[in-house]
């Protein structure tokens, strides 16, 4: 596994220590805001923003699909469309699709250990064109 983040050398074999550690460093103002940890097959899990108003994707090699990280039940205060700012741009957000940083820590940290990643996260499949990419 291989772990970068904005303005941070790049880790290979990343443990813990150093994933919470980088995660925790992200703001959506600073200077590291977005990270992504990629295995041997190229599959990715990726992170923009920080603290509180985070959002996760997931890319799968085989099927070369992006998908997007998603809460079941949302009880944020976002409105679908509000726009998280952060150094490579700013991605319009469903209310549904805003994390904190634990909820990212969680998904490294099992993507890391080659771990199914959790069920409290659904994932929908996000066209880059129309989202803007990142």
């Amino acid at each position: 596994m291989k772990l970068e983040a904005e303005n941070s050398p790049v880790i290979d074999d990343v443990n813990q220590a150093q994933l919470i550690k980088a995660l925790k460093k992200l703001k959506s103002y600073g200077p590291s805001s977005f990270a992504c940890m990629t295995d041997d097959d190229g599959n990715y899990v990726q992170v923009a923003g920080g603290r509180f108003t985070c959002f996760i994707e997931r890319y799968d090699a085989k099927s070369k699909k992006l998908f997007r990280g998603y809460h079941s039940n949302s009880s944020t205060n976002f409105e679908d469309g509000t726009l998280l700012s952060f150094s490579a741009g700013r991605v319009p957000l469903k209310k549904d699709e805003w994390f904190n940083i634990d909820d990212v820590i969680e998904v490294f940290s099992l993507f890391n250990k080659n771990q199914v990643l959790p069920e409290s996260i659904c994932w929908r499949e996000i066209n880059v064109l129309n989202q803007g990419g990142s």
